[in-house]
């Protein structure tokens, strides 16, 4: 219920006393349609002045995610892959762009940006993938498995 409304609810309750307060009940009425009619232009006018001109977009990762101050971040790396992730802690105009930047204020290209999610079993298999398929010397096999086979451990062998 609107503060307005509750004034005109509250003028109705008047109806019982004689007939000099059903004027008074007629000009509260008045009264709140104004305050309501004045809110109205109000918003009208707020929501005309907000222009694109007087707000500065924030940058979207790769997904074309917007990217907030506090998300965590995957960073794309130049030969495939992902950086550790890192967390927003704000922005900096680079180039002309406005990009994110990580505690070390290093601004990040957005374009390379991922918001960060815990890795998936496919996720995992698919860096699985790529390490053992770029390993030449055999040798380092088990170690590979015995790596990822940590990572895929079930939630129920939580010993």
């Amino acid at each position: 219920m609107s503060i307005t409304d509750e004034l005109r609810e509250y003028a109705e309750d008047w109806g019982w006393l004689d007939t000099s307060s059903k004027e008074a009940q007629e000009r509260i009425e008045a009264i709140a349609d104004r305050i309501d009619a004045e809110h109205e232009r109000q918003l009208e006018v707020l929501y005309r002045d907000m222009s694109d001109a007087e707000y500065v977009k924030l940058p979207v990762d790769a997904d074309g995610v917007t990217i907030h101050v506090g998300d965590m971040m995957d960073a794309e790396k130049v030969g495939g892959g992902f950086c550790e992730p890192f967390e927003v802690v704000g922005y900096i105009m680079s180039n002309g762009e406005l990009e994110p930047i990580d505690k070390h204020k290093c601004p990040r290209k957005s374009k390379y940006l991922h918001h960060h999610h815990a890795p998936t079993v496919e996720d995992v298999l698919r860096e699985f993938y790529s390490r053992y398929c770029t390993t030449k010397p055999k040798e380092e096999d088990d170690a590979i498995l015995a790596e990822f086979a940590a990572k895929l451990k079930l939630a129920d062998d939580a010993e």
